[in-house]
């Protein structure tokens, strides 16, 4: 797959700016959305499986900054498949079900956004009013991204700053109010190995630092900025994810937590805050899905449009088929709607959490397969981050297959789906996939 780079920007990628840029892309929709059904998996332990989910994190993120550094590329991920597993059906698979698994992961922001918003405005409401939301919020995007506004995206940084605040105010209250005997009641406790499981869900919190490997080429000193940048995000990220677990399942008690799993850091707010205290958090889950949603939806369109352009997806892709609208953004948010009104919050998690970890350990297996020789990582650290992650997804794919079969058969259709689609492109196309470094 032919990568696109980008032009040297005229304002550097300074290391504060990447380090915001990654603490924007994680804290996003993953801690509105998946506090409560980690609750629901680890019990009151959930603050153990993000300080675990966050070392995995942080290993990943060696592998990636010295993949980063070796091949500077706004192609990140895609880049990264091509060197390691070169022109093939491996890395074409991959990239594919790279694509459906942000699809998957924009699914699930559009689902909280659906539940925080019956919370907020129609508690009582049947439950296909969750549906009437998320519908809305989608195609009011779409149309936003297809009528080329940028007003939206002006709004990221205040919304960035926003909802890290509000946080930041709940995790601080809600520590001086903690009660421990919540947050340490053995009967509220799960088995170790569920406490293993629920790391793939908080990994999927973290995904967002490999937006930061994307901007290597406007680093002025890469080798240096780059690794410190993911350290330092994943970092923060680390100490507000453990905070705000820590304040939730601190001030209220798990039945709770699991009854409103769907929206429970607004729910965790009323001990604290009183109900002012819910509908403020509610509307700040609001804005970070939305926000995160459109985000998502305009990069995806674009990534769609180039690939297309190179004869790497049908022509549809990037055809203009409303404004600026093109098939791409169509198709994606065709998707989005599809998976988002078919499946719970839980089943999406899952999906998101199990195609996420299946991408991250084939990163690193390829690195440490091949490219550690021209990487200069280390192969021990490469080769934990690979374990770690393997280790993980065996886990998850296990209690997966007991507790949600229908999620393991969605994930066998998508990677035909993916295989389907690399093989009639390869066919019909002559495409092959290759990187733009060498």
């Amino acid at each position: 797959m032919k990568q696109m780079t980008r032009q040297p920007s005229d304002k550097p990628m300074t290391l504060s700016a990447a380090i915001s840029m990654g603490v924007g892309a994680m804290v996003g929709a993953g801690i509105f959305a998946l506090l409560g059904e980690a609750g629901a998996r680890a019990g009151n332990a959930v603050y153990v499986a993000f300080i675990i989910a966050g070392f995995i994190s942080l290993l990943s993120a060696y592998s990636y900054a010295k993949l980063g550094i070796r091949y500077p590329s706004s192609g990140g991920i895609v880049e990264y498949l091509a060197q390691a597993y070169g022109s093939g059906y491996t890395t074409g698979v991959l990239s594919i079900i790279l694509y459906l698994s942000v699809t998957v992961v924009m699914a699930l922001v559009a689902r909280a956004f659906g539940t925080y918003s019956v919370a907020l405005f129609a508690s009582d409401s049947p439950g296909f009013v969750v549906n009437i939301f998320v519908s809305a919020v989608v195609i009011v995007l779409v149309l936003i991204n297809a009528m080329g506004s940028s007003a939206v995206s002006r709004l990221e940084k205040v919304i960035v700053v926003t909802k890290v605040t509000i946080l930041a105010i709940f995790i601080g209250a809600g520590l001086l109010l903690i009660k421990p005997e919540l947050l340490f009641a053995t009967t509220e406790s799960r088995p170790p190995l569920d406490v293993l499981g629920t790391v793939a869900i908080c990994l999927l919190a973290y995904h967002g630092f490999g937006v930061i490997t994307n901007t290597v080429e406007d680093m002025p000193n890469p080798a240096v900025t780059l690794p410190r940048s993911l350290y330092g995000a994943i970092g923060l990220v680390m100490v507000l994810y453990i905070g705000v677990a820590i304040a939730v399942f601190g001030n209220l008690p798990l039945s709770e937590i699991v009854r409103a799993k769907d929206y429970a850091l607004a729910e965790a707010a009323i001990p604290i805050f009183g109900k002012l205290g819910f509908s403020v958090m509610a509307i700040a889950a609001l804005m970070s899905t939305a926000s995160s949603l459109n985000a998502n939806l305009y990069s995806t369109a674009k990534m769609t449009y180039l690939l297309a352009k190179d004869g790497e997806l049908p022509e549809f892709e990037a055809a203009k088929v409303w404004h600026r609208g093109t098939g791409g953004l169509f198709t994606t948010a065709a998707l989005v709607l599809i998976i988002a009104n078919t499946l719970d919050l839980s089943k999406i998690a899952v999906l998101g959490s199990i195609v996420y970890l299946i991408v991250y350990t084939a990163v690193h297996w390829g690195h440490l397969k091949k490219l550690t020789p021209e990487t200069g990582a280390s192969r021990l650290v490469v080769g934990l981050a690979f374990l770690v992650n393997l280790a993980v997804l065996a886990i998850f794919a296990m209690q997966t297959a007991n507790r949600a079969p229908l999620v393991l058969y969605l994930l066998a259709l998508l990677v035909v789906v993916a295989f389907t689609v690399e093989v009639v492109m390869q066919k019909t196309k002559g495409r092959t996939v290759r990187s733009a470094i060498h």
